[in-house]
């Protein structure tokens, strides 16, 4: 027969396990691990030059530097598998005082997570920065954390960009001890309940 304390423990780390594998599984699947917010247009040179960032981010060699860029610039948001940035619908949208905008993403390919990182993001010359490619590369929450500030001390970020962390990194975070949680329970259980049968068994040969 089985105690109800460990029936308890066995049903509660259940749900805190399925709890953390659903909100893991939403958070790896989509691109708000980390957003920028970034200051609007001014002018037509400035459009023109949005513009280009975001032609050659969506149709452009994948390189870091410029990729970036183009986050720090277009209000861009990404996550371990999506990197995406918020575009204007038309041409002449720096005009309007409330341009409609939509959001336009790219996927990071397998082999584009094993891409090296360099000192100087965009600088082959530079060496590789082994650091930020260990800990970048299919990263865990902490190290995507430790990833972006990483980042961010070799880039020169434009001004009036600010950077924040994103609703699905929240999410990676609070599956992290709800797993060892759940572990912690399920462990409990299962090592009180093999004490107690033996502790029973003992009884009953004695």
């Amino acid at each position: 027969m089985v105690d109800n304390r460990y029936a308890t423990a066995i049903v509660i780390g259940s749900v805190l396990s399925l709890l953390a594998t659903v909100y893991l599984s939403v958070a790896v699947g989509t691109q708000h691990w980390y957003q920028y917010c970034s200051p609007p247009a001014v002018g037509e040179a400035n459009a023109s030059e949005l513009r280009s960032l975001q032609e050659e981010f969506m149709d452009g060699d994948f390189d870091e530097k410029t990729y970036s860029d183009t986050l720090f610039r277009l209000n861009g948001t990404m996550g371990l598998w999506w990197r995406c940035v918020l575009v204007p619908t038309h041409t002449h949208w720096y005009k309007e005082p409330d341009p409609k905008m939509v959001t336009e993403c790219v996927s990071f390919t397998l082999p584009q997570q094993f891409v090296p990182k360099y000192k100087e993001p965009g600088n082959h010359n530079s060496g590789e920065d082994l650091i930020r490619t260990c800990l970048c590369t299919l990263a865990t929450v902490c190290c995507y954390l430790a990833g972006m500030d990483l980042l961010h001390r070799v880039s020169v970020l434009p001004e009036g960009v600010d950077g924040s962390l994103g609703w699905s990194l929240y999410l990676a975070l609070i599956s992290s001890p709800l797993h060892m949680m759940a572990a912690a329970l399920l462990v409990w259980a299962a090592r009180s309940h093999k004490q107690n049968y033996y502790r029973m068994t003992a009884y009953r040969v004695a």
